[in-house]
């Protein structure tokens, strides 16, 4: 989700990148470069990442103006490379998708919090619940934490967009939001079956390109 910079108070913008600012930077300091090294092919899950997740931005709907709904593709991300470096190509992503669709520098920051912060976060709350609950199980990993993960984020996702546009005081747009919730509904199901069918190919296939499947068990 990206909302225009013109509808963001500046007290929040400024915020934004606060948390933004930290988290990217505490995510390249703590990410495991030499784990990346060590396997070269994880560098063109990063860049592929990263290039897929555009692209799925890129096929966006604006059903309010000023506001952009698209699938979010970061629970993949997240299960494939683990959060920090899901953190980085989500950062890139954005960087690259704000430039494109041609909105201001001011709203990169909240675009990040609400399509790659917060969908790579709960993805990850997700995974360390599987392993502490349930064994290294494939239909679990898949189902509860692929198709579930996917479809938890877009929920996460909305509930959070409608507390930004609280916050910024575009009460109309909140009412409006609530009025089409359908059209939210509608992207529940497409999120939770792209992230699930990619993540099935890849642990059946390439479990082993998978970071968070080889930590479950």
């Amino acid at each position: 989700m990206t909302i225009a910079a013109d509808l963001l108070p500046a007290w929040l913008v400024t915020a934004a990148w606060i948390v933004m600012a930290l988290c990217v930077m505490s995510a390249a300091v703590r990410a495991d470069w030499r784990a990346l090294h060590a396997a070269p092919e994880r560098y063109h899950l990063l860049y592929g990442g990263a290039l897929a997740c555009v692209v799925l931005w890129l096929m966006s709907v604006t059903a309010i103006a000023g506001l952009w709904l698209h699938l979010l593709g970061m629970t993949s991300m997240t299960l494939i490379l683990g959060w920090r470096f899901a953190v980085l190509a989500g950062t890139a992503a954005i960087l690259t998708y704000i430039w494109l669709i041609g909105e201001t520098f001011a709203a990169i920051p909240v675009a990040w919090l609400l399509t790659v912060a917060i969908p790579a976060t709960v993805t990850t709350l997700l995974v360390r619940e599987v392993q502490r609950r349930w064994s290294r199980n494939l239909f679990v990993y898949v189902l509860g934490v692929g198709f579930g993960g996917g479809i938890l984020c877009g929920l996460a996702l909305a509930l959070a967009g409608l507390g930004v546009l609280a916050l910024s005081g575009q009460q109309e747009m909140v009412t409006s939001a609530l009025e089409n919730w359908p059209l939210i509904a509608l992207m529940l199901f497409p999120e939770g079956f792209i992230n699930g069918m990619v993540m099935t190919t890849l642990a059946v296939f390439y479990p082993d390109l998978v970071r968070t499947y080889e930590e479950v068990g």
